[in-house]
């Protein structure tokens, strides 16, 4: 082997030389004096921060760091830290030259120069991507928990559906061999009617709980959301009253879905009638459909969904309730007003028929409760035939 040779790096040096070149990349190092003024940066401050190491020099570390922290004093508390610590590790959201925030890992480390002088040595390390995967994954851990929660309510609801039926049907049974018997009293009738009359508010009562448990019937059709809500433009604004505007914005071209028609217009006139309530029978409200891609539900993919999305401009709903306004007997409004089982019959039907229900702020400023209903797979033909063979 020759002189020249020798002095080649090797293949396994070169990729030594480019993780460590990649490793440079994605930190920086700055050196700043004991009050945070910057005096040196290495190359990786021009790659993650987008300065040139000379527009550093002589400025305040502040810059490195949101308005809103500055305010707080922030990199205040972490020069006082590290000047009584000689140690601090923090992470925390810096800001590039453009103004755009990233998560950042800091290590900073106070030590004294040759001269004497002290000197921090502050090391930065952009993990926005690490944070944002973090954070998909808490949400998902999240998600998973919320459905893991609201299944085994679904499960404990249906029993409870079924029992209290049970009852229900032997109490109709036996107050209607009373009213034969005693039709002549007319103050007997009168309290038997009354009985007749709670037993079939606890009959709607437990529809709704076997739909949010998903033990209900449901009979699909293959049908067009738009020409459903168009045909029923007068319904929802009888049910919201004349206080309340009721505009309609249906995408075109929607495929056509399989649902139960009936049980979606139950759901929808529950959802309206939630709007109406919240704005105090005066405001408006927004019937929206749109086709989304969204992960499928069976974790396969994503798939194609129609959306239908009822919106209105009332108060909204709190982020510290999201996560349980579709559990059974939740309820924001007053004692006495409502049964807490509306949303967790739509949540229940929309689930029932392969898709989901959903809560978010609306366009309109209020609350927005949308319903994902899957793209059908049968021909547009075929409803009638198919919805009596899908029928349990």
């Amino acid at each position: 082997m020759n002189q020249q040779s020798r002095h080649l790096p090797r293949h396994d040096d070169d990729s030594r030389l480019m993780q460590g070149m990649m490793q440079l990349r994605s930190c920086a190092i700055l050196e700043l004096d004991d009050d945070g003024l910057i005096r040196n940066g290495t190359a990786g401050v021009a790659a993650i921060y987008g300065y040139a190491r000379e527009e550093l020099r002589g400025r305040s570390f502040a810059c490195l760091f949101s308005r809103a922290d500055q305010e707080r004093g922030v990199h205040l508390a972490l020069l006082a830290r590290v000047r009584e610590r000689g140690l601090e590790q923090s992470a925390c959201p810096l800001v590039r030259r453009d103004g755009t925030r990233f998560r950042a890992a800091l290590t900073l480390e106070r030590d004294v120069f040759e001269g004497g002088g002290p000197r921090i040595l502050m090391v930065v390390r952009d993990i926005t991507e690490f944070f944002q995967d973090q954070k998909r994954v808490h949400e998902a851990q999240e998600s998973a928990m919320r459905a893991q929660r609201l299944d085994a309510l679904g499960k404990l609801t249906l029993e409870l559906a079924h029992d209290f039926n049970n009852l229900l049907s032997v109490i109709a049974s036996s107050l209607d061999m009373l009213s034969a018997r005693r039709a002549e009293d007319e103050g007997t009738r009168r309290l038997l009617d009354l009985a007749h009359l709670a037993v079939e508010r606890g009959t709607r009562l437990t529809r709704q709980m076997l739909a949010f448990g998903r033990g209900q019937a449901l009979v699909p059709q293959l049908s067009q959301v738009n020409d459903l809500l168009a045909a029923s433009q007068a319904l929802y604004r009888r049910v919201c009253g004349d206080g309340v505007q009721v505009t309609l914005d249906l995408a075109d071209g929607l495929p056509p879905v399989a649902l139960d028609v009936g049980q979606l217009e139950a759901a929808l006139l529950n959802l309206l009638g939630n709007s109406r309530d919240a704005m105090g029978g005066s405001g408006r409200v927004l019937l929206q459909t749109r086709l989304e891609q969204r992960p499928h539900a069976a974790g396969t993919g994503d798939a194609g969904y129609v959306r239908i999305t009822v919106g209105d401009s009332g108060p909204g709903i709190g982020r510290d309730i999201r996560d349980t306004v579709f559990e059974p007997f939740f309820t924001t409004k007053p004692d006495g007003e409502g049964s807490g089982l509306g949303l967790s019959q739509v949540h229940g039907f929309a689930a029932q028929s392969g898709g989901r229900a959903e809560i978010g702020t609306s366009v309109l400023g209020g609350a927005a409760v949308s319903m994902y209903f899957p793209v059908a797979q049968d021909p547009p033909g075929a409803s009638a035939q198919a919805a009596g063979e899908r029928k349990p």
